[in-house]
């Protein structure tokens, strides 16, 4: 029986017009298809457009609850270094656990998918997120930032968007490319480790690479790029830079460790403001324009603006939780 067969017979039992025969023949396709059953071990929650949210929500947890299978996202309470980790828990033979209304409910979210469905991970102003894709990738989320995967991620590709920072650490797969898309440039990686800078109240996008290899493709240029390069894109002129570097300095943000090349003191501020979630207003409007290089190892605000004090005619005084920074 086909999926059309299929689910047009899900239809009528649900209105209730099913033949025993053809319930009977429903149950058998749930429980022999493979396909349903790696769609429930790769944990993907596809669905109708027409179906109810919460009906939805509610059916996966049955699903879920009966099997002990599911993608699960934890979130401890700590808000300063937040994990969170998406991981799956496989089950043998699931069909057979399955009881009958549950199976059909399997069955209607794997037979009506929802085109663009997707779920989002994200981390606030002052918080970091981690999280294990299916495939094994693991992504380091920095503040204020977010990444979005379709529901059939690593069905036929492994696709998804970021807002903000990340660092990816991409398990090798030759036949399913790794493709990050920020804005209108695209990196496409095999088996890579490299770091995203790409918020959206800046003008460049950073992209740096620890190991393997990476293909930046821009509206103007496609670049093959190296282990410690850094390719820096200007998102008004649509033109792209390339620079060696220490990739670490780049992306040693994970450890609270910032590096800073030619930056202004707006963009710094921006990355700590960040951080910390605080305001930072500039008295003398002026300083944005000032420009830093250097390592930061103890990114606490105190500890970032005394090494801008060291170099500079810069004072800051707080007052209300707001940094205020003037010459």
């Amino acid at each position: 029986m086909n999926k059309k067969n299929c689910l047009s017979i899900f239809e009528r039992y649900i209105s209730g017009e099913a033949l025993p025969d053809e319930i009977k023949e429903l149950k058998s396709f749930v429980e022999n298809n493979a396909g349903l059953n790696e769609w429930l071990e790769e944990g993907m929650e596809d669905s109708s457009d027409s179906i109810n949210p919460d009906t939805e929500r509610r059916m996966l947890e049955n699903i879920r609850s009966r099997t002990d299978y599911g993608a699960t996202l934890h979130a401890p309470a700590n808000r300063k270094n937040r994990n969170a980790r998406l991981h799956l828990r496989k089950t043998s033979a699931i069909a057979a656990i399955l009881l009958p209304a549950v199976m059909l409910c399997a069955a209607w979210l794997y037979l009506k998918p929802r085109q663009g469905a997707s779920f989002e991970v994200s981390a606030n102003k002052g918080e970091k997120a981690s999280l294990t894709l299916t495939e094994g990738t693991t992504v380091a989320i920095n503040s204020d930032s977010k990444i979005t995967l379709p529901n059939d991620y690593n069905r036929k590709n492994r696709f998804l968007k970021l807002e903000g920072e990340a660092y990816f650490d991409v398990k090798h797969n030759p036949e399913k490319p790794f493709i990050v898309e920020c804005e209108d440039i695209k990196i496409r990686v095999w088996g890579t480790s490299f770091g995203i800078k790409a918020y959206g109240n800046e003008n460049h996008i950073s992209i740096v690479l620890n190991t393997g290899k990476i293909q930046l493709t821009t509206p103007k240029e496609k670049i093959e790029m190296a282990p410690d390069e850094r390719v820096l894109y200007n998102k008004t002129t649509q033109r792209a830079t390339r620079e060696k570097v220490n990739a670490d300095d780049y992306t040693g943000w994970r450890q609270n460790r910032l590096r800073f090349e030619n930056e202004s003191l707006e963009t710094i501020m921006q990355t700590i403001s960040r951080m910390h979630n605080i305001d930072i207003v500039f008295e003398s409007p002026h300083l944005t324009e000032m420009r830093f290089t250097g390592t930061i190892d103890n990114t606490s605000i105190k500890s970032v603006l005394e090494a801008i004090m060291l170099t500079s005619s810069i004072n800051y005084r707080s007052n209300n939780g707001i940094i205020y920074l003037y010459r």
